[in-house]
């Protein structure tokens, strides 16, 4: 392993919590509850109608449809669907956490209820948001070689919420998220586990010591 510095490749946008609020108090009265379990998928599109989904507690994967690949998770509060305002089929899904609580709305009422009450703002904070994450994706499947897609998915698994790091393993955490072998990943993680440069325990990260830029 190369002993070059660890570069902090992998900061998020601090999420618009305020934004969020103000959508939230105007568009959850009309949304319909949810009965959802651990592992449930949610469509933005059923019968030809668009939805918008809120994430009132827990977590949510959003997973691309041909493949399963998991792009990002987002941790309440949160609301998903404004983006998928195209005439295009939606390829994403949401797959739900154990505690996670959402409700959802017509994209058309949800638009309606932003133009009512002068909304449009906290919305382009959301969208920015959103965009910053897609980049961010877009940077961690453009990382040159296995050991830089696994290094990037470390730092990221470590800024995720809690209630993230406890529920899924770490192997498990880049698999889904990336085309790397389940094998090559132990193989990988093994090494940094016994240089001392992560700490794991029941296959979940506790914590990155250090992360050399090459393996």
């Amino acid at each position: 392993m190369s002993d070059s510095p660890t570069i902090d490749i992998f900061l998020h946008e601090n999420k618009p919590e305020r934004s969020l609020q103000q959508l939230f108090t105007a568009l959850a009265p009309p949304a319909t509850p949810l009965l959802t379990r651990k592992g449930t998928l949610l469509q933005f599109v059923t019968d030809e109608i668009n939805y918008c989904y809120l994430l009132h507690q827990g977590h949510v994967v959003i997973n691309r449809t041909k493949d399963e690949l998991s792009l990002n998770s987002e941790t309440a509060p949160f609301i998903f669907g404004f983006s998928m305002m195209s005439d295009n089929p939606c390829r994403l899904t949401l797959c739900t956490s154990e505690d996670a609580v959402l409700s959802r709305l017509p994209l058309d009422l949800a638009m309606g209820i932003i133009q009512q009450h002068a909304l449009w703002e906290p919305l382009s904070h959301v969208m920015v948001y959103v965009s910053s994450r897609i980049f961010n994706h877009c940077t961690r499947m453009s990382q040159p070689g296995a050991y830089g897609t696994i290094r990037y998915l470390l730092f990221e698994l470590s800024l995720e919420s809690e209630t993230v790091r406890k529920s899924e393993s770490v192997v498990n955490y880049i698999q889904t998220r990336s085309f790397l072998s389940r094998s090559g990943i132990m193989a990988v993680l093994s090494t940094l586990r016994r240089g001392n440069y992560i700490e794991i325990s029941n296959g979940k990260l506790l914590s990155i010591n250090y992360l050399p830029t090459k393996f």
